[in-house]
């Protein structure tokens, strides 16, 4: 069996920056749905994420524009459809720092139902 890296790169959140939180439902979740939208010149780093699937598959998150994933940092994360559930936290001053200028993403294997809590600082690129 072979074991596949993601890129993830969790790093201190920078002390300047935006935060935000997210709670978001979709119904039927397909394909790529956007967390956060991406901003040039800047940069999301994640704290928390938690999401709950009503269906058996997989759920991965990551960067991408224009409808595409371009970096996968979390996933694919297998759920069930008796516990489809996924929460992670990154603790204090951490977080997941996604691709500059990129949206948050998440992908799921089944159009299902499905819940989502995350929440982050976005921050400008320092000179």
């Amino acid at each position: 069996m072979a074991i596949t890296p993601n890129t993830i790169n969790v790093s201190a959140i920078p002390v300047t920056g935006n935060d935000w939180h997210k709670s978001l439902y979709s119904a039927d979740a397909r394909d790529e749905e956007v967390i956060i939208l991406g901003e040039s010149g800047k940069t999301h780093y994640i704290k928390k994420l938690m999401f709950r699937c009503a269906v058996a598959g997989t759920v991965s998150i990551g960067s991408g524009s224009d409808g595409t994933m371009t970096t996968l940092h979390l996933g694919p994360i297998p759920l069930d459809a008796s516990s489809g559930f996924f929460a992670i936290s990154f603790g204090g001053k951490m977080g997941l720092k996604c691709d500059w200028g990129l949206s948050l993403v998440i992908i799921t294997s089944a159009q299902a139902p499905i819940m989502i809590y995350a929440e982050g600082r976005t921050c400008k690129l320092s000179s």
